[in-house]
């Protein structure tokens, strides 16, 4: 059962409010502003104040069309018109002939019957009218009262939600994953910058480690040329020293057979043939000790020559050896500059690649938080938008509570139609 509406009193700033004359409500003795607003059915401008007299007052019923009609039927019954309003009442109820009920009672209540069935019909009329504009709404607040009340429209926008949502995170995501890809390409070119790097010192300490082993060995080669130059002068001065000797065995052996001849001289009366076989075997001996002694000065400066041949053949590939060292070791050297170079490189595109590193690193942490940033408002909106949708529904419904209330107050106070 739904209970009658309630009044609504007029306030004391309403009973003194200053309201110009075209402004009042119509009531008799109502002095009160207009309601705002146009009447429903009608559609004119309201004309009552659609608000009742306190009680301390006097009270009574709230002023609009319906409750004055009411009151003046009552009026009329009881052969009198409301306060305040006589001359108005009957300007409005009389018949227009002028006859009152004291002259021609019948006549005039046949007039004045005949006046309130038309006046009847015609607020009937508009009742229904406004009824059915009344309908119409009713029938437009039920069907958004069936849209709010069917979850599959509060399941649908809670879909529609999640599913932005759950695109915003699917896209924080991919996000993520797009950083964390990077990051580990990043990693893996530093891995590789760094296993560069390893390698480049690798190779640079193995060429190193090449290029010491050949200086040293060019430096034995060059310290065993220099022992066989000096072995080559060795020999050539011990040929020199056997010329030398060969020489001074030659001379003694002149010595040897100029004395012989002299002693053969002194003896030649003792034995000529003998001085001469002894001159003969001396100047053999002479001759042969100058053969020996020109045969062994050639072997000398033949060994010195081949000494020195030797020393200048080695000193030449010594010369050539330490070029060639030089220029290994000016290879080895640019080598080394280019494998620093290349290290420093390395070096610089790993740091890079740690910044680059340390950088995405904060982009995933910044994506994690706008992702868990997402779920939260994703969250509250659809616990607000439950909330809400509970809240306009229970709006709603006790809404249409009222109304019908009020519907089922405005059928009650319906006059019913006069017969005839």
């Amino acid at each position: 059962m739904f209970g009658m509406a309630q009044i609504r009193y007029a306030t004391a700033s309403d009973d003194t409010e200053e309201v110009p004359p075209e402004e009042r409500c119509i009531w008799p003795g109502c002095t009160r502003r207009r309601a705002p607003g146009r009447a429903g059915g009608s559609g004119r401008q309201k004309e009552y104040c659609e608000k009742a007299d306190q009680p301390g007052t006097g009270g009574g019923p709230e002023h609009n069309a319906r409750n004055r009609w009411a009151a003046r039927e009552r009026a009329q019954r009881a052969g009198t018109g409301p306060a305040g309003d006589d001359s108005a009442a009957e300007h409005e109820d009389g018949p227009a002939s002028g006859e009152g009920p004291g002259t021609a009672p019948w006549s005039y209540a046949r007039a004045h019957a005949t006046e309130l069935l038309q006046r009847a019909r015609q607020q009937h009329a508009a009742a229904l009218e406004s009824l059915a504009a009344e309908r119409d709404q009713y029938a437009s607040l039920a069907e958004q009262l069936r849209v709010l009340a069917d979850p599959a429209a509060l399941d649908l926008e809670i879909a529609a939600i999640t599913l932005k949502a759950g695109r915003e995170v699917a896209q924080a995501a991919e996000d993520a994953a797009r950083a964390r890809q990077a990051q580990l390409t990043a990693q893996r070119e530093r891995d590789e910058a760094i296993a560069r790097e390893r390698d480049a010192g690798d190779l640079l300490a193995s060429r190193t480690a090449e290029l010491e082993a050949e200086r040293d060995r060019l430096i034995r080669e060059a310290l065993d040329a220099g022992q066989r130059a000096d072995l080559a002068r060795e020999q050539a001065a011990a040929a020199r020293e056997e010329a030398a000797r060969a020489q001074q065995d030659a001379e003694q052996a002149t010595s040897a057979a100029q004395a012989a001849a002299r002693r053969a001289g002194q003896e030649a009366t003792a034995a000529r043939r003998d001085a001469d076989q002894a001159r003969d075997a001396a100047a053999r001996q002479v001759a042969e000790a100058a053969a020996r002694a020109e045969a062994a000065a050639i072997r000398a400066e033949e060994a010195v020559r081949r000494a020195e041949d030797r020393a200048s053949a080695e000193r030449a590939r010594a010369d050539a050896d330490a070029e060639r060292a030089a220029g290994q070791l000016a290879t080895a050297r640019a080598a080394a500059d280019a494998a620093r170079d290349e290290a420093a490189a390395a070096r610089a595109e790993r740091d890079s690649a740690r910044a680059e590193t340390a950088a995405l690193q904060a982009g995933i942490g910044r994506l994690r938080e706008e992702a868990d940033r997402a779920r939260a408002e994703r969250d509250r909106d659809l616990a607000r938008l439950q909330a809400a949708h509970h809240d306009a529904i229970d709006a709603e419904r006790a809404r249409a509570l009222r109304a019908e209330g009020e519907l089922d107050a405005l059928r009650a106070a319906q006059p019913k139609p006069l017969d005839g």
